[in-house]
């Protein structure tokens, strides 16, 4: 009877042994608090978290200190739960540290089903926290420059179907916001563009500056910019394409308006049976109507740019060479008549005109 307590008594001193050790070994911080939040123990890994020396400094210390307004809350959770897990909260150590840690509660009740005692398991995850805080502030800064900006960006499939846009992209094609605009699909701009740019993207990988004219969901013709970059998976396959877009509408209009006054302009000019030259401040011809070309027997392209001194150096001592100074030095129009210079056997009435750029010389032939 003896033996077997003593070896009873063994039996329990091991297995209180092994689970000392299990307790003193975790890394987990452990410990069991009264229902104040008096730590009556706890083992290395907690002493560690908390920042004390020793378990002498732990023992009745108040948890609660941690975080007062977040224990009361724990205690009453506890009460009617008996358990919380991956409770996650703030502390403030005995040093001030602040620290983020995961936690496990069970709570131990007597026999009256009052809770006397808590017991804890708590992990430091302040590193993760922090790092994840920090991913978030990234998403919040780099989601507001998205949205901000005025760039329409947005991410299609290959097929053209929106994935994701900024509220600048459903402004461009005419949504009112970017729920609409994750409806639509962006090949319907361009029909015959969409497919084109998919296939160069899917050997040049990104496309810059493409320039073409597309249509808003609303029918209204526009011309954009377009970067594009095409997104891969880990097969090389094209699965989505990134883009960022300008509406720079007004901004063509206004060139090939320009173009097209300038088209006007150089037929007029050309239709004339007289010759019509300007040159600049640096006595280069920046224009030349055919006529005048003729003259000369060249193309009127062949003396652009050309310095008229240079490319005519007949003309330097001459009344022409006089009078084109004296207009472009004084401001003044200028006429006169003279025998031609190159065609010597015509008479011509010159008028000289001057301009922002320099003058503008026009001569008729008077020799009948």
């Amino acid at each position: 009877m003896k033996d077997a307590f003593i070896e009873s008594e063994k039996s329990l001193q091991d297995s209180e042994k092994k689970y000392r050790r299990w307790f003193e070994d975790d890394l987990t911080g452990d410990f069991i608090t009264t229902s104040d939040g008096l730590i009556l123990e706890c083992n290395p890994a907690f002493i560690e978290i908390y920042g004390f020396d020793d378990r002498e400094m732990v023992l009745n210390f108040d948890i609660s200190k941690f975080n007062p307004e977040d224990w009361a809350k724990l205690k009453e959770r506890i009460k009617s739960e008996l358990k919380i897990t991956g409770y996650q909260s703030w502390h403030i150590r005995p040093d001030n540290r602040k620290i983020h840690v995961i936690s496990n509660y069970v709570g131990i009740f007597n026999e009256s089903n009052e809770l006397v005692q808590i017991k804890g398991y708590i992990f430091d995850d302040t590193e993760r926290k922090k790092a994840e805080e920090s991913l978030k502030e990234s998403e919040r800064k780099y989601r507001l420059l998205f949205d901000e900006d005025l760039t329409g960006d947005f991410i299609a499939t290959i097929d053209g179907k929106i994935m994701e846009c900024n509220p600048a992209f459903a402004s461009i094609y005419g949504f009112d916001d970017c729920n609409s605009a994750l409806k639509w699909n962006i090949s319907e701009s361009n029909p015959f563009d969409w497919p084109f740019l998919v296939t160069r993207l899917k050997s040049e990988r990104k496309i810059l500056g493409y320039q073409s004219w597309q249509r808003r969901s609303d029918g209204l013709r526009i011309h954009v910019v377009a970067n594009l970059m095409g997104i891969f998976n880990e097969s090389n396959e094209l699965v989505q394409v990134k883009g960022y877009i300008f509406d720079d509408t007004d901004r063509k209009r206004t060139e090939q308006e320009l173009v097209q006054s300038h088209k006007q302009i150089t037929e007029i000019l050309d239709s004339i049976q007289d010759g019509f030259v300007a040159i600049n401040h640096y006595w280069q011809l920046i224009y030349v109507n055919k006529r005048a070309a003729e003259y000369v027997n060249v193309e009127p392209e062949d003396l652009i740019g050309q310095n008229i001194w240079e490319r005519f150096p007949e003309i330097v001592g001459t009344i022409c060479e006089k009078i084109f100074r004296k207009t472009m030095e004084e401001d003044q129009i200028q006429y006169f008549d003279v025998q031609g210079i190159i065609n010597v056997d015509k008479l011509f009435k010159f008028s000289v005109y001057p301009f922002t750029d320099g003058i503008a010389v026009y001569w008729i032939d008077i020799t009948q």
